[in-house]
């Protein structure tokens, strides 16, 4: 492998272990967590916030009412609260944030549900902006001490200076799913339209289980490779080493073909002279 090459995944790699600790300071989202809002009894484990809403800091409650949660019912992502998107029936809650038309962002969110509820299988629907996500979650394995929190994201395109997001329960009873751990960060800047640009999109889903998607844009016809290495930098798949037209192509994604392990990978794409690399996790 050429020197240069070796070393930009070695700073890859640090970075992507780094990322976390940087995530809250590029956060886009208000209170994300739900630590902040209405003050509640310590004994009431729950507290129901109703339709209309703004006393869950930085949200609205939109739909059915909403469910705070404290950790003395189950226990969050983090924190002591998360929230139940079902009080009585399909709740909502959304926030608007300030965005760059033509950037792309990514939604991060944790998502479960009530233990021992019904319907065992939880539907979450995801909207930012013009992109809808629709989520399962089943409760099966999860307890009050042991949630089984899973999580998600979600990468939309800004269309505006301002794009809404929003949570939405998408079961009619009281047991809908809950959220907790959302966060929105930037994942590339907005382009002027026709302006040729080589890029290199996030992995969808990240992390991955069974198989995904690779996608990336060329700015001029050429020859690509496009690869994966482990965390050591070691090529274990090859997915693309060919010549390319100009403009956007999508690769599959499928981590059994090369036999992939649990753990961090990450994708290089080399063309025109450049090289741009794209952590992502295999999950099994």
């Amino acid at each position: 492998m050429p020197r240069p090459l070796h070393r930009l995944l070695a700073a890859v790699v640090l970075a992507a272990g780094l990322g976390a600790a940087h995530a809250a300071r590029a956060d886009l989202l208000v209170n994300g967590d739900f630590e902040l809002g209405p003050t509640i009894p310590s004994l009431n484990p729950v507290m129901s916030v109703a339709p209309g809403s703004t006393a869950l800091t930085g949200w609205t409650v939109v739909g059915g009412a909403i469910t705070i949660v404290t950790d003395s019912y189950w226990v969050p992502v983090s924190g002591q609260r998360s929230v139940a998107l079902s009080a009585s029936g399909p709740g909502a809650i959304e926030q608007s944030i300030s965005t760059a038309p033509g950037a792309v962002y990514r939604l991060t969110y944790w998502i479960s549900g009530e233990p021992f509820s019904s319907p065992t299988i939880k539907h979450l629907r995801v909207t930012a902006g013009a992109t809808v996500s629709d989520q399962t979650f089943d409760i099966t394995p999860a307890w009050e001490w042991d949630m089984g929190w899973s999580q998600r994201t979600l990468d939309f395109s800004a269309t505006g200076s301002s794009t809404t997001l929003r949570f939405a329960s998408m079961d009619a009873t009281q047991w809908g799913p809950a959220i907790d751990g959302a966060s929105v960060a930037l994942v590339t800047a907005g382009v002027h339209a026709g302006e040729p640009t080589l890029a290199l999109a996030p992995v969808r889903p990240d992390p991955v289980r069974g198989t995904g998607e690779i996608t990336f844009t060329l700015a001029a016809a050429g020859h690509v490779k496009l690869a994966v290495h482990d965390i050591q930098g070691r090529e274990v798949a090859m997915l693309v080493d060919a010549d390319m037209d100009a403009g956007p192509h999508g690769v599959r994604l499928s981590p059994r073909a090369w036999n992939a392990r649990p753990g961090l990978y990450l994708a290089t794409l080399q063309a025109g002279g450049r090289t741009l690399v794209r952590p992502f996790t295999v999950l099994p």
